[in-house]
């Protein structure tokens, strides 16, 4: 049974949701016909246009025919392209509500304050969610393969941007105290290309970049690619636009508790490789 065939019948049984569906597209992204990956990266990279287009638009935009479109759809297992535009559409309700309406959203039914060791429990099924689901799909090769490449640089240029800047400034700072040569990439001066203006072959990246993937960190990474800067890419799909052409990227999926994601498992990624580095550097 190829590929394709086993994701169908298991995505029968996933939930109808985001994640659900960026799973499916995950395990059979590579055995997919060369129209359907042409539409899977455009579909990973734009979903709020799935949300918010027709059959006919997001063919146009993708470049494929509109028959494409729905074959996508059934191939991922829903009925049809009507079924998967419901995804992306709760995905959308779901990414638009505010903050405060997030804070807002804990209340009670009876407009009371919910108990904080309720909204702390929240926090914690969430932080152990993203850390099982690392645990389950971080593969050995490529986490070695990503340490190698790291310990191996004379200088480390870290990026990540919005959510994943707490992330990059705790890595930075157990890299400052494992005494390994960093820079970071995202300055409060806006002077992001000045920040690795003499990288090259000889140092690394590590970027990091989760959907909604900013598009500023898209630039710089390709800015670092062009410089042929090894790239170590944190991401959450196999359509990212950050995984570089060397293929290496380590796969990180963050949980949330209505509507605040955690940073539990990039954090402890983040961490594994500072040790790891510093090990292997003797």
């Amino acid at each position: 049974m190829c590929c394709l065939d086993r994701v169908f019948r298991r995505s029968l049984t996933l939930p109808i949701r985001f994640r659900g569906f960026s799973s499916t597209l995950r395990l059979c992204y590579e055995e997919l016909p060369k129209r359907l990956v042409q539409l899977a990266d455009f579909v990973s990279n734009a979903p709020d246009e799935v949300a918010l287009g027709t059959v006919s638009s997001l063919a146009s935009q993708a470049g494929v025919q509109p028959s494409t479109v729905v074959r996508f759809a059934r191939t991922l297992g829903f009925s049809g392209f009507s079924d998967m535009q419901a995804v992306f559409r709760d995905r959308l309700r779901v990414r638009n509500v505010a903050y405060r309406d997030r804070v807002n959203a804990l209340h009670r039914v009876d407009g009371k304050a919910v108990e904080a060791s309720v909204i702390f429990n929240g926090f914690y099924e969430a932080a152990q969610d993203s850390l099982r689901a690392l645990q389950n799909q971080l593969l050995p090769d490529r986490l070695e393969a990503a340490v190698t490449t790291l310990s191996q640089a004379e200088c480390l240029y870290l990026l990540g941007l919005r959510r994943s800047m707490p992330v990059i400034r705790y890595l930075s700072y157990l890299l400052a105290k494992l005494d390994i040569r960093h820079q970071i990439i995202g300055l409060e001066t806006g002077m992001e290309e000045e920040s690795f203006a003499h990288a090259g072959p000889g140092d690394a990246a590590l970027v990091l970049s989760y959907k909604v993937y900013a598009p500023r960190t898209i630039e710089l990474f390709k800015a670092l690619e062009a410089r042929q800067v090894p790239v170590i890419s944190m991401t959450d799909s196999a359509a990212s636009p950050v995984i570089p052409q060397s293929g290496h990227w380590l796969e990180v999926h963050e949980a949330d508790f209505q509507g605040f994601r955690s940073n539990a498992a990039s954090m402890v990624l983040v961490s594994t490789l500072a040790a790891a580095v510093a090990e292997r550097r003797g």
